[in-house]
């Protein structure tokens, strides 16, 4: 199984649950205890038709502020604060509002875990914008051709950047408290510690991922995909070569963490991009990438979905398998349990100890669950959607149901009676009542602080197909935010 180089295969069920989590799991093998940062909040950037002009979205609240023409390239490291290209203006993008750092001529970006740091290029120069201060700072190296990649360090105290020289050399410096210090020639930098302590880079061609301390190197890979995960101090790395994903731990050996598989780690909530277009670095606030959940992806052709293998790598990098084939998971909240389908039976089990398993329900085709994992809203085979208490008897709540995403509160919302390009949107808690919310809507999300749909497709004054978005902050009452954002014409039907 290989894993694609340029980007993470996200399942949106997975993330819907660990997005919640304000997790701090105890490592029982006592190597390192696995504290991740909550996502508590969700900013989210929409372009609107109507006013050519990006949007954002804090939580569930529009902004007053707008950014003419569509963003290019938005990111957030935690949903609190985010950073936007447009055309090639660089902005950043918080709950009190949109402020321009760069009018113009910005090539690549990367935001700080904290949100503190903007660090941009423009042709020839680095330049690192501090929110604390309000300042920016220019670095302009001399006799270069551009810079090919930027890094920021866990404290945000050193940035790291390669350059192209007129010779066609690579050069890789760091920056720390105004002065600019020679790296290493011939290196592509992707991640820096603090001080430049310590630093990982690839060679020009890509061939090699090295480990870098003073001026000692180490060879970690060759032929590495171009994308490397890190926790959060870069102790840790985490990367695919020869089909498999391999990790190396204060830049000793790699080892190969599954035995044939390419795996993801699904345990981190907020990341920092970066590096260039050669290399991708996700840095994960998490301690550790271990003591949690990795996943494998297995695509059939001709399959309705894919399907997953799901293990537990415990803080000695110890793997256990917990299910094969399984068509959907989520793990709750404090990372000890799992909830999976196999073969259409939804179970729970201890992922320390997967024996130790429950069946919740059976002839399930999908399901949500509460962040304790005590409680389910399934979607069965027979199109009803069903609420299931851990322990007890599944209750029908809802008929024609196809899908069901369920709020970090545990309100459930689902679609119904959906004819391919919308349906009918309900929401409900537990045996409560069922509330109707709108009719003609395509899909519905719940987020960190916000849970919001689209509606189905209409053609807007120009002919083109668009459409709206709703926010709400509790689930139950929405109202329109963004009007007209484009929709493809095979989406809506043509």
């Amino acid at each position: 199984m290989k894993k694609k180089t340029w980007i993470i295969i996200i399942i949106a069920a997975v993330l819907a649950v660990l997005a919640m989590a304000a997790a701090i799991i105890l490592d029982v093998t006592g190597r390192k205890t696995a504290e991740t940062k909550p996502r508590l909040h969700s900013l989210n950037a929409f372009y609107s038709d109507t006013e050519a002009a990006t949007r954002f979205i804090s939580d569930a609240a529009l902004l007053d502020d707008r950014v003419a023409g569509a963003a290019d390239r938005f990111i957030t490291c935690d949903g609190t604060v985010g950073a936007a290209l447009a055309g090639t203006g660089l902005y950043r993008v918080d709950a009190n509002g949109v402020k321009m750092i760069h009018p113009a001529g910005v090539d690549r970006f990367a935001l700080s875990l904290d949100g503190r740091l903007i660090v941009y290029t423009t042709a020839t120069e680095l330049h690192i914008y501090d929110e604390s201060t309000g300042s920016v700072t220019d670095v302009k190296p001399d006799d270069i051709y551009g810079v090919a990649s930027i890094a920021i360090s866990p404290s945000g105290d050193t940035v790291g950047y390669s350059v192209k020289a007129k010779d066609g050399s690579f050069y890789a410096y760091s920056y720390k408290d105004g002065k600019s210090s020679l790296l290493m020639k011939d290196a592509y930098i992707m991640a820096i510690a603090d001080g430049a302590e310590f630093y990982y880079y690839i060679e020009p061609d890509g061939v090699g991922l090295f480990y870098a301390e003073g001026r000692n190197t180490k060879k970690l890979g060759t032929d590495v995909a171009g994308l490397v995960e890190f926790n959060r101090d870069l102790t840790e790395a985490l990367f695919d070569m020869n089909g498999a994903t391999f990790v190396s731990v204060k830049g000793g050996a790699a080892r190969e963490l599954i035995k044939g598989y390419s795996v993801y780690c699904a345990s981190a909530l907020c990341e920092s991009e970066q590096g260039g277009e050669s290399c991708v670095a996700s840095v994960k606030d998490r301690s550790t990438l271990f003591d949690g959940i990795f996943y494998a992806v297995r695509t059939s052709e001709g399959a309705a979905r894919d399907a997953y293998d799901v293990w537990y790598v415990d803080g000695k990098l110890r793997a256990q398998a917990l299910v094969k084939g399984t068509d959907q998971f989520f793990v709750t909240e404090d990372g000890g349990s799992l909830s999976c389908i196999v073969d259409r039976t939804l179970y729970s089990m201890d992922v320390k100890n997967p024996d130790n398993r429950s069946r919740v329900a059976s002839n399930v085709w999908s399901f949500g669950m509460t962040r304790d994992g005590g409680e389910y809203y399934c979607v069965g085979y027979d199109s009803a959607l069903y609420y299931v208490k851990k322990g007890a008897v599944p209750v029908k709540r809802a008929e024609n149901a196809v899908y069901c995403t369920v709020t970090r509160e545990g309100r459930c919302l689902s679609l119904a009676s959906y004819d391919g390009s919308a349906g009918r949107l309900i929401s409900f808690e537990g045996g409560g009542d069922i509330t109707d919310i709108a009719g003609g809507v395509y899909r519905v999300e719940a987020m960190p602080g916000m849970a919001y749909y689209l509606t189905g497709a209409y053609k807007d004054e120009y002919g083109n197909y668009v459409r709206d978005v709703y926010t709400s902050s509790d689930g139950t009452a929405f109202a329109k935010a963004v009007e007209a954002v484009p929709a493809d014409a095979e989406d809506a039907g043509d």
